[in-house]
C-alpha cells in the first residue's frame, strides 16, 4: 500500500523530466542557433542581427519605450543579445541535465516573461509567439515548484538546492501566477471574448511621433502591420494651414534619417519610385513650412492620415 504514492511521485517526476528537457531544449537550441549555425545574429553592425526583430516587435509590446532605448544604445543591445543567448544556453543546459534545477527553472520562467512581453503579441495564425511564452512559463514554475527528479544529476548528487525557497505559499503562489500570466496576457493582447489583436498584422499604419528634431522636420513611425515585408510609401499629401493641400511624390520625399539602421533594413529608401518602410522603422522627413497634418498614401493598404504638433 505504501508503494502507490512512491509510484505517483516518480511518475510526477518523471512527466516533469520530460517537460523540462523540452523545455530546455528550446533554448539551448535558441542560444546555439546564434553561437553556432547563424553567428550573424549576433553581429550588431548587420541587418541579420537579432536586433532587427526587436525593431519589428516594438510596437505592439508593452515595454516599447524600453526597447527603443535598448535601439538607440547598440552596446547595450548588443550585450544584450550577448546575454540572452548566453542565459538560453545555460538553463537549456540546467533543465537538460537536471543541475542547478530549481534556478534553471527561475532562469527559464524569466525569459518566458521576456518573451511575453517582447514578441508575445507577434503570433500571427496560431498566436505561436504567445503561445510559446504561456506555456514555457507553466512549464518553468512546474519545474521550480517540483525540483530535482529521480533521473536528474542533482538527485545524483543528492542536493536540491534552494528548496527551501518554495514553501507551500510559495507554490500556491506561483500556480496562481501561471495561471494569471496566461489568462491576462491572452486578454491584453488577443481578448477573450470578443477576439481582437491589439496591433493589427494584417495592415501597416503609420503615425507621427514627437522628436527633437528642428521646425520643419517630423518623424514617421510604422506602428502597426506585418513584420515578413514593407509599407510602401507612394506620396504625402499636406494639408497646409488656411487649408490648402500639396502632394509629394515618394521620389521627392526628403529623408533625414533613417532610425535603427541597419536593423530597419534600409527604411526611407526608395524601391521603384516607392519609399519602403519596414515594421517598427522611424524616419525623419521634411515636411512643408506650415503644414498641419498629412494624408500618408500606402501601395495596397489604407492610407494613414496623421497631425503634426505645433
Amino acid at each position: 500500500m505504501e508503494k502507490v504514492p512512491n509510484l505517483s511521485l516518480w511518475r510526477g517526476g518523471v512527466a516533469l523530466r520530460a517537460s523540462a528537457i523540452s523545455m530546455g531544449f528550446v533554448f539551448l537550441m535558441g542560444g546555439w542557433r546564434r553561437f553556432v549555425n547563424v553567428p550573424a545574429k549576433h553581429d550588431i553592425n548587420t541587418p541579420a542581427s537579432l536586433a532587427s526583430k526587436l525593431v519589428e516587435a516594438a510596437p505592439g509590446s508593452p515595454i516599447e519605450p524600453v526597447i527603443h532605448w535598448v535601439l538607440a544604445h547598440p552596446v547595450v543591445a548588443e550585450w544584450s543579445i550577448y546575454a540572452m543567448s548566453t542565459a538560453e544556453v545555460l538553463v537549456g543546459l540546467g533543465l537538460i541535465l537536471g543541475l542547478l534545477t530549481r534556478l534553471a527553472a527561475t532562469g527559464s520562467a524569466l525569459l518566458n516573461i521576456a518573451l511575453m512581453l517582447i514578441f508575445g503579441w507577434m503570433g500571427y495564425e496560431c498566436l505561436d509567439e504567445w503561445t510559446m511564452a504561456a506555456l514555457g512559463f507553466a512549464i518553468s514554475v512546474s519545474v521550480m515548484i517540483h525540483g530535482a527528479d529521480t533521473y536528474s544529476l542533482d538527485h545524483a548528487l543528492k542536493r536540491d538546492d534552494f528548496s527551501g525557497v518554495f514553501t507551500r505559499n510559495v507554490c500556491l503562489g506561483l500556480t496562481v501566477m501561471s495561471v494569471i500570466f496566461t489568462v491576462g496576457f491572452y486578454s491584453y493582447y488577443f481578448g477573450i471574448f470578443d477576439f481582437g489583436k491589439l496591433t493589427s498584422t494584417g495592415s501597416y499604419h503609420i503615425s507621427v511621433v514627437e522628436s527633437p528634431g528642428s521646425a520643419g522636420q517630423e518623424r514617421l513611425y510604422v506602428d502597426a502591420g506585418p513584420s515578413s515585408a514593407f509599407a510602401y510609401v507612394t506620396s504625402i499629401t499636406y494639408t497646409l494651414d488656411g487649408g490648402s493641400k500639396k502632394t509629394v511624390d515618394a521620389s521627392d520625399i526628403d529623408v533625414l534619417k533613417s532610425h535603427f539602421e541597419p536593423w530597419a533594413h534600409n527604411s526611407g529608401s526608395l524601391v521603384d519610385g516607392v519609399m519602403k518602410l519596414r515594421l517598427g522603422s522611424m524616419v525623419d522627413i521634411r515636411v512643408p513650412e506650415a503644414a498641419v497634418s498629412a494624408t500618408i498614401h500606402l501601395l495596397d493598404n489604407k492610407d494613414s492620415v496623421v497631425r503634426f504638433r505645433p
